[in-house]
């Protein structure tokens, strides 16, 4: 069944919603994967498609373009923190989800090259090499700066194990984190709002990475963000590997239509460049909702 979704605001109102007539009670934070994307009319997010075993309060705190970086900043607007361990702000949650790290890593690869004084900004404090430093390309890799995604890597490390922090400070000790990969975008000239050109295909232009090596580059970066955040997840075996944290693996799990690299519109599952559509998100989100509910099945 669906989930019912409410602001952290309702929380507040004098008829707040009763989370207590749910069989769960799910708080999530994020990006624009789990709220309403920044098209400019409105398009299905994942958490209005997730069809779930029992009845289910979300209370979502998610916002278009909400970094991990931002979702942890106690200058932010703090709901998502409060409502987890907050003295006397913080509910038991039966798990809480996150979708995170997509717009960082596309952060990332728009660092500019030069500062505002016109000084370049080195190698090692960027996620991608320039047309120049690459010279004559023999593979993807050879547009990635390596100092610049350990960087990355080890930002996006420190941020979850941040949020990871706040979990365990409050009521929801130790449940269940729900994160996901992102399904491969194709870099291409559809965006919205102030970003009409797209989110990483100006980026590949301003680096003067070719239109052969863009795709391969672009799918690149999303499967390393995707090994990362599999890392994560407690089952992984690897030095990542965080008790309690559980990654949905979309990219390699739920078969999308790509979107045609010269449409600079909808497209396949697409709504525009980084952003699914109706069709897309109703085939995450029902995927997504099976195995979160398998998930559960775990934790008493």
């Amino acid at each position: 069944m669906p989930p019912d979704l409410f602001p952290p605001e309702a929380l507040l109102r004098d008829s707040a919603p009763p989370l207590s007539d749910y069989g769960w009670r799910l708080l999530a934070e994020g990006d624009s994967w789990f709220s309403i994307t920044a098209t400019g009319r409105y398009s299905p997010n994942l958490l209005a498609e997730l069809r779930l075993p029992r009845s289910a309060a979300i209370v979502n705190c998610a916002a278009p373009g909400h970094t991990l970086q931002r979702m942890v900043d106690r200058r932010a607007d703090g709901h998502c923190e409060r409502l987890l361990h907050h003295r006397r702000l913080a509910r038991y949650w039966d798990a809480v989800l996150l979708s995170a790290d997509g717009n960082d890593l596309i952060a990332a690869a728009a660092t500019p090259l030069a500062d505002d004084a016109g000084v370049p900004t080195p190698e090692a404090q960027r996620l991608l090499r320039t047309f120049e430093e690459v010279g004559h390309a023999s593979a993807a890799a050879d547009w990635i700066s390596e100092p610049g995604w350990a960087r990355l890597a080890d930002h996006l490390r420190a941020n979850l194990a941040a949020f990871v922090a706040w979990r365990d400070q409050g009521p929801s000790a130790g449940r269940p984190l729900l994160l996901h990969t992102y399904a491969t975008a194709v870099a291409r000239p559809s965006g919205a709002g102030l970003a009409l050109q797209g989110w990483l295909y100006p980026v590949l232009l301003r680096y003067g990475v070719p239109a052969a090596w863009q795709q391969a580059l672009t799918e690149l970066l999303f499967e390393r963000l995707r090994r990362l955040l599999m890392g994560f997840d407690q089952a992984s075996g690897g030095p990542d590997a965080t008790p309690g944290v559980h990654v949905f693996d979309s990219a390699g799990q739920v078969a999308l239509l790509p979107a045609s690299p010269d449409d600079a519109g909808p497209s396949g599952d697409w709504i525009n460049e980084i952003h699914l559509n109706a069709s897309g998100y109703r085939k995450l989100g029902r995927a997504f909702g099976a195995w979160i509910g398998a998930v559960m099945a775990r934790y008493p």
